[in-house]
């Protein structure tokens, strides 16, 4: 059990990989967390029970995360679509 304050959360939570480290060994290129989620750096994860979770990390480009269209940053953003505020998004990304 957890006796972090707030508690970590549980290993079946779709938040499970805020659980604090015990243990980090990026050597070999993973960690146990409090919940006892095993969370391999290619972001892939074993959970107790033996459940494989697969690798979920945003696509990449160039070493940069992949840029989002406008209409998506908007959205994200909560900003009107209109066209006035894409051309601004446009102008400014």
């Amino acid at each position: 059990m957890c006796d972090h304050e707030p508690a970590c959360p549980p290993a079946y939570a779709p938040d499970r990989d805020a659980a604090r480290v015990l243990a980090a060994h990026p050597d070999q290129g993973w960690s146990l967390l409090c919940n006892g989620v095993l969370v391999f750096d290619d972001t892939g994860e074993l959970l107790p029970d033996g459940r494989v979770i697969a690798p979920h990390r945003p696509a990449v480009h160039r070493g940069r995360t992949a840029r989002r269209t406008l209409p998506h940053l908007v959205a994200l953003r909560g900003v009107s679509t209109s066209p006035e505020v894409l051309l601004w998004a446009a102008v400014a990304h």
